[in-house]
């Protein structure tokens, strides 16, 4: 038996969660912890968490501490969401708490925050031959997936969670009206980012996760009912969470929680958090919302179970990422065929070079993302297009890859053309050393492939890699004799040649 802990440092509360796994079993939850320490209240107000909410999750990560060696938890994963990502102080907290527990927390990207719930989910209610829209309202954001037979398509994280709107309505002393309007705003960009996902096709699901929905889901009011299909999943319908969301406008705090049996720190949330909930049904087309109580530390728990499995974590990770490159392929209205051609070159050069390179899965998958994504700059202009692919990959969403993985997936992009990497270019030097030089391999490999591939024809069929006394001899097979693309390679080899301290000799064989 395993032991497994998960923190989630969240906008709203501190969650401590330790399970007990088994080979082929369900886990067993030991415990089950909530502190509610509001970081997003600090945050979303004045940028910054005060001295006393440090000093209060140093507390409590003290007595994590002491759980994790009672319960003799052999791995545990701490990660912090919306809240610490905006904190100007955020390193300060993670300093303080790492001194205090020995609890290291990572700060994770809205997208990898989506995956992992999504993960959770899919333990749940079977996501592989369905489409589902997933939504998880936090205290500092709201998470949207779409799934599309068990890859997401769709991930988009929007910072109008609960804690950060009840602030926003509350400084500005805003009346009902003004605070309809003002969701109504924050919606409509949702709904136009649905709609231009799959030409506004609806989801056949709409799954709700988060300490909000299932606080909605235990109102009598409500209604909730036990799923036929899906076992500890409830679902509500849409109507009746509208009648709940009408009948809170007009109750005091005070009245909620006497009412309801609320929290206070949940009492005050619930309003914003029925309003995003019903208004994204409606955008949706759903008449009820299935509730199958499971959050982020969940997805943690899961995440970590699934490593364990290796190189089939990493086949599943590899398929995710490459669901999302394809589909800002379409988005981005590149050349399909050259991109899929480039990547198919570049990883048959990266597989039979191993013995030069010495990387491994998890660089190959960066690898495949930057020659399906080296040209997406285009978009922007034809013109120092690397640098416009380098801003676009580096700043958009790539589920399954880390804020970091995508920096490393940029500069493969941005270095496939033009000049090598230098330290004097403000995005490699701002890499780790491990990640410049793994940028500057794979941005080597990925130059030859598009460099074979430089009419965009797909000319070349498949290449075939001879490593011999200190000089590699490339053998393409072409259906044409390719000689641009010849001259290509030959231009560019020189970055290659000297990272890797071989020569290079190319030879294009038309067939027929």
């Amino acid at each position: 038996m395993a032991r497994i802990a998960a923190i989630d440092m969240g906008s709203n509360a501190i969650r401590f969660y330790v399970v007990e796994t088994g080979v082929g079993s369900p886990y067993r939850v030991l415990e089950n912890i909530r502190e509610p320490i509001r970081l997003g209240g600090d945050v979303f107000l004045k940028g910054i968490i005060r001295e006393e909410n440090i000093r209060r999750a140093e507390a409590a990560f003290r007595r994590f501490r002491q759980l994790l060696k009672a319960h003799g938890v052999q791995t545990v994963r701490a990660v912090a969401t919306c809240a610490t990502r905006e904190a100007s102080n955020a390193d300060l907290l993670l300093s303080r708490l790492e001194r205090a527990s020995g609890i290291r927390v990572e700060v994770i990207d809205g997208d990898e925050e989506a995956r992992l719930i999504a993960l959770a989910v899919g333990k749940r209610i079977p996501l592989n031959r369905k489409s589902a829209l997933l939504v998880d309202l936090g205290g500092g954001s709201v998470e949207i997936t779409f799934v599309e037979n068990g890859r997401i398509t769709l991930a988009d994280s929007h910072n109008f969670g609960a804690v950060r709107l009840l602030d926003m309505l509350s400084s500005a002393e805003e009346d009902l009206r003004s605070a309809g309007q003002l969701l109504n705003e924050y919606m409509d960009l949702v709904g136009q980012k649905l709609s231009r996902r799959g030409s506004g096709k609806k989801a056949a699901l709409f799954i709700a996760t988060g300490g909000n929905i299932e606080a909605i889901a235990s109102i009598p009011e409500v209604q909730a009912e036990p799923h036929p299909d899906y076992p500890e999943t409830v679902r509500i319908k849409a109507g009746n969470l509208r009648r709940l969301m009408e009948e809170l406008s007009g109750m005091s705090l005070k009245s909620r929680m006497e009412r309801f049996g609320l929290r206070e720190d949940r009492a005050d949330v619930i309003l914003p958090a029925c309003f995003v909930y019903h208004r994204i049904a409606e955008l949706n087309g759903s008449e009820e919302i299935l509730v199958p109580r499971v959050s982020l530390k969940d997805g943690v728990v899961q995440e970590i179970l699934e490593q364990a499995k290796g190189a089939e974590h990493l086949l599943d990770l590899r398929e995710q990422v490459c669901v999302s490159c394809r589909e800002m392929v379409t988005r981005y209205k590149l050349d399909q065929k050259h991109a899929e051609k480039v990547t198919e070159l570049a990883l048959s050069l990266f597989d039979q070079t191993e013995s030069l390179h010495g990387l491994g899965k998890q660089e190959r998958i960066y690898l495949e993302a930057g020659g399906l994504l080296h040209d997406i700059g285009y978009f922007i202009s034809m013109q120092k297009h690397h640098k416009h692919s380098h801003y676009i990959i580096a700043n958009s969403e790539i589920v399954g890859l880390t804020s970091s993985e995508r920096q490393i997936v940029a500069g493969i992009a941005r270095y496939h053309r033009k000049a090598t990497p230098d330290a004097n270019h403000p995005e490699f030097e701002g890499l780790a050393k491990r990640e410049r030089e793994v940028v500057y391999a794979l941005s080597s490999i990925l130059r030859i492939a598009d460099a074979l591939d430089k009419e965009h024809s797909a000319a070349i069929r498949s290449i075939d890699c001879q490593l011999q006394n200190g000089s590699l001899a490339i053998r393409a097979a072409s259906r044409k004799s390719c000689r641009l693309e010849a001259l290509g390679v030959m231009k560019i080899a020189s970055m290659f040649c000297d990272r890797f301290g071989v020569d290079l000799k190319l030879t294009i064989e038309a067939e027929g």
